[in-house]
């Protein structure tokens, strides 16, 4: 177990410095004319425009650059300053307010998939080929064939229209309400954003509880179990779900961290201010720092996502090995 988790570690480590190194090293090919605004570029003479370059370090050349960034992150965690986006400000408090942002949708709409995807497959599978799993099967395939942007302007009409519910974010619009005592507040123009954010994980859960849970109603074990006079409903929820539940079980910690980072379609669609329109907007005005976080952010999510879903499995089901005699996985 030890050694496993080291040996993962170091190369989820390796992995996340990669990355981070390759997109470093291709946004430092960008023609340098990025750096500067459309005033600057028609007021500075070629000398300004190089004296600006060689003061923020873009003249030296790219893996002195990269060795410089990581000396600087290693050391003082310091991931630069943004150049374009909010001008001279810190990195780290850029991303600071977007980030929770994303993680509280990101987060109650995957809570929300789970609450419904994973009964609604298992409701598929016990009363397989009925009226509820004809439903089930067909709403997953209408999320799974229909454009992510055609799905969601249903929502949005729907919700608008008819629910009255807003079709765009505002830190405005809030609900409280008062729980074991506490104040909270709720934004309720969230509401859209989190259903549509949940659509397409929702159909995933359904359709991968669905089939696991049939290929272990048709094993022998559970043949031998109703032979044995267990009922169905028995027999479901003592055998079939843990065994079930357990390949999902390894993905559940990746999706949970990697929602924390939200939807890049679904906050441009209904204008949140997340970490998704920070990403595109960094990337279009030439803010490589501002990039360079986001992405390694990203990366170290879906890593860690990864790891804590293998540790999840062997502690669900013990009989789980995760290394092999020879030492692989």
């Amino acid at each position: 177990m030890i050694r496993y988790s080291v040996k993962r570690l170091l190369q989820s480590l390796l992995t996340i410095f990669l990355i981070v190194s390759a997109v470093f090293l291709l946004m430092r090919l960008m023609p340098t004319d990025y750096f500067f605004t459309e005033d600057e570029l028609m007021k500075f003479t070629e000398e300004m425009k190089n004296g600006r370059l060689e003061a923020a370090g873009l003249l030296d050349p790219p893996f002195v650059q990269l060795g410089r960034f990581w000396k600087n992150l290693i050391t003082k965690g310091d991931l630069g300053i943004s150049r374009r986006i909010q001008t001279g400000k810190p990195v780290v408090d850029v991303i600071g307010g977007k980030f929770g942002i994303s993680m509280q949708i990101g987060l109650i709409s995957l809570c929300l998939s789970l609450l419904v995807g994973v009964p609604c497959g298992i409701l598929q599978a016990r009363y397989k080929a009925g009226i509820f799993d004809t439903i089930g099967t067909g709403f997953t395939i209408f999320i799974n064939a229909v454009p992510h942007l055609v799905s969601y302007s249903l929502i949005m009409i729907f919700g608008a229209r008819l629910l009255g519910l807003p079709s765009l974010y505002s830190t405005r619009l809030a609900w409280k309400f008062t729980l074991f005592g506490s104040q909270f507040k709720f934004n309720y123009s969230m509401i859209l954003p989190i259903v549509c954010l949940s659509l397409a994980s929702t159909a995933s859960y359904m359709m991968w509880m669905r089939r696991y849970m049939v290929d272990e109603l048709n094993k022998e074990y559970i043949r031998l179990a109703k032979l044995k006079g267990l009922s169905t409903t028995k027999v479901m929820f003592r055998h079939v779900m843990k065994n079930a539940f357990l390949p999902l079980a390894q993905y559940l910690p990746y999706s949970i961290l990697l929602t924390v980072g939200g939807s890049l379609l679904v906050e441009r669609f209904y204008s949140v201010p997340g970490l998704g329109p920070l990403l595109t907007d960094s990337i279009n005005r030439y803010d490589t720092n501002v990039v360079q976080a986001i992405v390694m952010l990203y990366a170290s999510l879906g890593i860690v996502g990864l790891f804590l879903g293998d540790l999840l499995m062997m502690l669900i089901d013990p009989r789980i090995k995760l290394i092999g005699k020879e030492g692989a996985r």
